[in-house]
């Protein structure tokens, strides 16, 4: 329980957020250069701290480049307090050379934070257990960033992340007391993902959402192999001990699901398979054009064309603009890597499985649908009007179908 609001000093400001920071609310971006460390605690914490800083003690925010030499290392962010006087907690971080420069005042923008929205809720909520709970937020009037004042916030997922073997994974919890469901995303995809299909089954189930290796704040390991998802899926469930789950794939998450039930039975009760068979053949080049990074979201977004509507949450803000959550070319490799047959895995396992067609999919179609269903015992077929993306297209549809057969699971 959360202590009673009371007035808080710098020293204790900053001495609950030294306490609070952690790998989990390490930015991704620092990580990229150097693991998180106790020994510099404040790494990769420079925008988050500067956010919970100006929620309790207001004034504005100050950001310069990061620069080692000649390159430039990305951002720093810290405060201006209302006096004038400047706060900086995480300048400490910097250890090898590196040098702060242009300086400019940027008023918090309205809203929920474009990027590491997670993470500030994290950090914010160890600091208030610390200390008691802290002065509503001053953008919007609502004590969650984002949220106009009075709009109730709802509940966020967990973010978490671990060591699977010399890289690292991050995963969404959604919470809850339900029975556990892993969902693992399709390429270009990430945990996220799944939002409205784990609000929908909540609270009968608890839905796990992994960010895939390559994708979203996950590691990019160099091996995009099929025994290197599959493990990534089983690491995470021997992670949090967890074994008998319901596991739920999209396309890329699809092929993996059941490769997983094929390869670790004892970890999978039963499938949800969205829109993907056992035989794979496709090409994932055309997204080698895709702009790298844009100086907006808007600019990124013009510059993707129709493929925008595809990527949904996985853009978003980086160090040096704005860009997908993953490297195109990582993405060709993997699908190179999940092209080919793989009857012998979908028919290898015998848990109950349900196959959820979208029936104007340019990767499933009705034939194949229809066949795969046949030949393997337990598995029901599910038809909605919608693309590739059921569960995107039409979030309602899906989780109608998915939630029907998780009815039949037993426990």
């Amino acid at each position: 329980m959360l202590k009673s609001m009371t007035p808080h000093t710098l020293t204790d400001l900053e001495g609950a957020l030294r306490a609070s920071w952690a790998a989990d609310t390490c930015s991704p971006d620092d990580v990229a250069r150097a693991a998180w460390s106790g020994d510099n605690p404040a790494w990769g914490h420079c925008d988050i701290t500067a956010l919970v800083v100006h929620d309790v003690l207001g004034g504005d925010l100050a950001v310069g480049e990061v620069r080692l030499g000649a390159e430039q290392r990305g951002y720093h962010w810290w405060n201006v307090l209302p006096s004038g006087v400047e706060i900086d907690l995480t300048r400490e971080q910097f250890r090898v050379g590196e040098v702060v420069t242009g300086r400019r005042i940027v008023p918090r923008p309205v809203g929920r934070p474009l990027r590491r929205a997670e993470e500030y809720g994290l950090l914010r909520g160890r600091v208030e257990a610390r200390l008691g709970t802290l002065p509503a937020s001053r953008v919007g009037g609502s004590s969650v960033a984002g949220l106009p004042a009075g709009e109730p916030a709802g509940e966020e997922p967990t973010r978490s992340a671990f060591d699977a073997g010399g890289h690292r994974l991050s995963y969404l919890d959604f919470g809850g007391p339900g029975r556990p469901l892993l969902a693992l995303h399709g390429h270009f995809g990430e945990g996220r993902t799944f939002a409205a299909t784990a609000r929908d089954l909540a609270p009968e189930w608890r839905v796990i959402a992994l960010d895939q290796r390559g994708h979203g704040r996950s590691d990019r390991p160099g091996d995009f192999s099929r025994e290197g998802y599959i493990r990534d899926a089983a690491a995470l469930l021997d992670h949090l001990e967890l074994s008998g789950v319901v596991v739920l794939g999209h396309s890329l998450g699809g092929v993996n699901a059941y490769q997983l039930a094929a390869r670790r039975p004892e970890l999978v009760s039963a499938l949800v398979v969205e829109d993907i068979g056992a035989e794979v053949d496709d090409d994932l080049s055309f997204c080698l054009s895709w702009p790298r990074r844009a100086p907006t979201r808007a600019a990124l977004i013009e510059g993707l064309g129709e493929s925008a509507r595809h990527l949904g949450d996985a853009i978003r803000e980086h160090s040096d603009g704005w860009g997908p959550v993953f490297d195109p070319k990582d993405m060709v490799v993997s699908q190179q890597c999940l092209n080919g047959d793989h009857w012998e895995d979908w028919l290898a396992s015998d848990c109950p499985a349900l196959l959820v067609h979208g029936t104007r999919s340019d990767v499933l179609s009705e034939g194949h649908a229809a066949d795969i269903v046949a030949r393997r015992p337990g598995t029901r077929l599910a038809r909605l009007p919608t693309g590739h993306t059921v569960h995107e297209s039409d979030p309602a549809g899906f989780s109608a179908v998915v939630r029907e057969f998780l009815q039949s699971v037993g426990p």
